[in-house]
């Protein structure tokens, strides 16, 4: 094994002094914008480059950080210069690579955890570190968590006496299992998952217990993701560190965001909340158990007072630039940027924790824990390279977003019908196995790439376009849609598609008045007034007038609320969901919403590519269920067995707590758009949606029978403890 001082890559660093640290920022995905909120209340520390390979990412966040050089690869930006340090933030395939550039060009390097894949990797790093007399560090930023810190002072004072067990819990949702994003880092071996969320945890057990000795795991069964790789969503491991033992509970997919951590010694115990920055001490004392229980719950009582006092105060005082935020997340984030730059300036020196030698002892406990599971730490072998896409066939069919959500459906129920399938996908190994035996054509590509799109539409009889193409910039969403949805419409135009089915939605039309409206009602005149998706969805629209009139035939259809029992139930349609159990309905939620059942949706759309009397014509899909908001939540928790709760706002009262927001936050200097009451009043639904056109041209039949309908969505209500559903 490999000591921890041949491993320590700071102790004979070349600091930087007499000016700011020059820093550089590779890789602009979202945990950028936190280092540079960060780094940007740092003294001695400038970001003077950003670098990714998507230049526009890259312009959006030295834009908004007023950083000066923007890069699209690393090599540009070492051979520029002029950099003291990087914080190394690409996928962490990529970490060994670009650090081992940034450690031979001589500068200093902060990887994002993990710091590399495997234990083998790091003696290497920290051999160039030491070579370069440069510091090399991980971002292990759970140990700076304030909670964290304030255990170690007590352990520090001996207050808990000796330490002989620390019990860790993490329940954390990820709503890519959900959606089926599963094209991610974490998703690409059984293992990853342990290196993207269970060295949060473990760089607090090697914090506080030092390297683990041995370790033993009890998981869940394994399930299969849509792309064939295994993934274990619960894992119970015990850990042996020599001196004392661990317990770490890692729970994936989970509603509730949950993290904490007991510390049981042989004087005290300690509870920490690392959600909320809480940690509890509770100490023997002299007197008699009833009121050694007073004591310590009055001193918890206490503690959880002040905790309670400085959250609502420091998030105002944060909001105002007066302090930082009172955020154990960004708080962690702080600690652990500072502790490393400085560091780099001499200052001090490398805490253990986000030393090489401490990236292995977390490294090696995310192999350990894969081990004792049995799981794989490699991702499994390539699938099968799709066969060549070949030319089309005649009837073809172009779907674009065949992966999403009403997607998958329309894909399902043109095969059925036997029709042939062409998909453009952005990733096609997350395709489920049956699409991928030739059956189906796929392209690779984007869906607002003209080159992409001319390909996928050559010789095809139709299009159905149902990808949202928003891009990853909330602001020019409405550009950026407008854009993607007339290039592909006039590639289809180019290839002589006899039908272009668009998927937009009844966000576009306004709906906040009492009238009853078909398909032949025009989208808002007032786009202006309305959410960035509803003025995407009207500017998509008004591009497709324009084509249509060069001789396109376009035939638009608009769903309304889509509901499915694989789909989000907290639909945005319902309310403002702040909280995923908690609803602020659009009003007061009596009045009966258009909800459409996912299937009947994909059936309403595959019918518009062929129904002869649906060219060029305009279509809204809603079912004949229609719940109120009030009691689409009351079937959701009789259904589901969780606490979700409705509550009914008025929309004046709504719009002025809006604007509430919107003048604390132009005081603070973070500009945000102006409240919209019209499209409040848009999204309470109270216009009427009749269908009648649907049903007579596309043959539109969706569930009418209530029970039905609900079980569809919620499946059978749950048996509770006294027996009722």
């Amino acid at each position: 094994m490999t000591s921890t001082t041949a491993l320590d890559s700071s102790r004979t660093s070349t600091v930087v002094t007499g000016r700011a640290t020059r820093v550089a920022i590779a890789g602009c995905g979202f945990i950028a914008g936190v280092h540079l909120q960060v780094l940007g209340g740092l003294a001695d520390v400038e970001v003077v480059a950003v670098c990714d390979p998507q230049r526009a990412r890259a312009e959006r966040l030295a834009k908004k950080f007023a950083v000066r050089s923007v890069f699209t690869s690393v090599q540009e930006m070492l051979a520029a210069g002029g950099i003291d340090a990087v914080h190394v933030l690409v996928p962490p395939a990529s970490h060994a690579e670009v650090a081992s550039a940034c450690l031979a060009a001589g500068l200093h390097v902060l990887v994002e955890k993990p710091l590399v894949l495997r234990c083998e990797q790091v003696e290497t790093l920290a051999t160039l570190a030491r070579e370069h007399g440069r510091v090399l560090a991980v971002n292990h930023n759970h140990a700076f968590d304030p909670a964290v810190r304030k255990l170690q002072l007590h352990l520090g004072a001996a207050r808990l006496g000796n330490l002989e067990h620390v019990a860790l819990q993490h329940h954390v949702p990820l709503r890519q299992l959900q959606t089926g994003d599963v094209g991610r880092f974490m998703f690409e071996s059984p293992a990853n998952i342990l290196f993207e969320q269970g060295v949060h945890l473990f760089s607090v057990v090697f914090l506080l217990l030092g390297p683990s000795q041995r370790v033993r795991a009890l998981t869940s069964q394994p399930r299969s993701l849509q792309h064939g790789v295994s993934f274990v969503d619960d894992w119970q491991l015990s850990i042996d560190c020599g001196r004392a033992s661990a317990s770490v509970r890692l729970a994936f997919g989970r509603p509730l965001l949950e993290t904490t951590l007991q510390a049981i010694g042989s004087d005290g115990a300690a509870f920490l909340d690392l959600q909320r920055g809480s940690c509890w001490v509770r100490r023997k004392t002299r007197w008699p158990d009833f009121l050694d229980h007073a004591c310590n719950l009055a001193r918890g009582s206490l503690h959880l007072a002040r905790r309670a006092l400085a959250s609502p105060f420091g998030y105002a005082l944060g909001l105002f630039g007066l302090a930082f935020p009172d955020d154990p997340f960004l708080r962690g984030m702080r600690g652990s940027l500072r502790a490393f730059h400085r560091a780099v300036r001499g200052r001090e020196t490398l805490p253990p924790v986000m030393s090489a030698a401490g990236a292995a002892a977390v490294l090696a406990m995310c192999e350990q824990s894969a081990l004792a599971a049995g799981v794989l730490i490699e991702a499994p072998p390539s699938r099968p390279l799709l066969p060549p896409a070949g030319p089309a066939r005649p009837g073809e069919v172009v779907v674009l977003g065949g992966n999403g959500f009403v997607g998958r459906r329309c894909v399902r129920l043109l095969r059925a019908m036997g029709r042939p399938v062409t998909l453009l996908v952005r990733r096609p190994a997350l395709l489920v196995h049956e699409l991928r035996d030739g059956s189906v054509r796929i392209f690779a590509g984007d869906a607002a790439d003209p080159a992409a799109l001319a390909a996928a539409f050559a010789g095809a009889t139709a299009v159905l376009h149902l990808a949202t193409a928003a891009g990853d910039d909330d602001g020019a969403v409405e550009t950026f849609m407008a854009a993607a949805v007339r290039a592909a419409a006039e590639a289809a135009l180019s290839a002589k598609v006899k039908r272009f089915v668009y998927a937009s939605s009844t966000a576009a039309l306004w709906l906040g008045g009492a009238r009853t409206i078909d398909g032949k009602a025009p989208t808002d005149p007032r786009p202006s007034a309305r959410s960035p998706y509803a003025r995407a969805k009207i500017a998509a629209e008004r591009e497709l007038a324009q084509v249509a009139r060069g001789g396109l035939e376009v035939t638009i259809v608009r769903p309304a609320i889509v509901v499915g029992n694989d789909g989000v139930f907290a639909h945005s349609g319902i309310g403002l969901w702040v909280r995923d159990n908690h609803c602020v309905g659009w009003g007061r939620g009596a009045v009966p919403l258009p909800f459409v059942l996912v299937d009947d949706c994909a059936a309403g759309l595959v019918a518009a590519l062929d129904a002869k009397a649906a060219g060029g014509r305009h279509y809204n899909l809603a079912g004949d269920v229609r719940l109120s908001a009030r009691a689409y939540v009351a079937e959701m928790a009789r259904r589901t067995g969780r606490a979700y709760r409705f509550h009914a706002t008025a929309l004046w009262w709504m719009w002025l707590q809006e604007v509430g927001k919107y003048l604390v936050k132009t005081l603070a200097g973070r500009p945000r758009q102006w409240p919209s009451l019209r499209d409040l009043r848009s999204r309470s639904f109270r216009t009427v949606i009749d269908c009648s056109d649907s049903k007579r041209d596309l043959g539109f039949h969706p569930v009418a029978d209530r029970e039905q309908f609900l079980e569809r969505v919620f499946g059978p209500a749950v048996a509770h403890a006294d027996g009722s559903r």
